[in-house]
């Protein structure tokens, strides 16, 4: 017996969608400067639930980025765990509390910068791994949104003392 028939069976109801919950910790120094654009050390986490509840939880250091790369490599690296876990025939969901990046991701704003160009395309390579990858914004104060942002700023922690 399949474990999704065991999951229907025992009264389970089984999620069609799967969940990849993703954000980046990144600290630049005088980032409240308008027009600055600056560097600063970051980290990613990620929260990924399948079709059957279960959970997983990733980080990785990124090194020097700017908040737009950071982000946008964590959804990277969020893809790559993705591929590791979760059935591929089975419709994804991306939560990102980046509002910048689901635009870019769901075609609403061009990216304009050269330095974030690479690292999109390689975002929507991962994802054409998948059969269906649908892009979402929401708040930071989600239970979800507080797990990933843990993660993240947990790997930070471990590369910066």
């Amino acid at each position: 017996m399949t474990r999704a028939l065991f999951f229907e069976r025992k009264g389970f109801g089984v999620c069609k969608v799967q969940k990849i919950y993703v954000d980046a910790y990144c600290i630049v120094k005088n980032a409240h400067i308008k027009g600055r654009v600056g560097y600063g050390k970051s980290a990613c986490g990620v929260l990924i639930l399948d079709v059957y509840g279960n959970e997983y939880e990733f980080t990785k250091y990124l090194g020097e980025k700017t908040v737009p790369q950071a982000e946008l490599e964590g959804l990277v690296f969020a893809l790559d765990k993705a591929c590791e876990v979760l059935n591929r025939k089975t419709p994804i969901e991306v939560w990102s509390d980046s509002d910048l990046v689901v635009k870019w991701m769901t075609k609403v704003n061009r990216i304009k910068k050269e330095h974030i160009k690479p690292i999109y395309d390689d975002a929507n390579q991962k994802a054409q791994r998948f059969t269906s990858v649908e892009y979402f914004h929401h708040s930071r104060s989600t239970p979800e949104a507080q797990r990933a942002d843990k993660l993240a700023h947990m790997e930070y922690e471990k590369h910066n003392k």
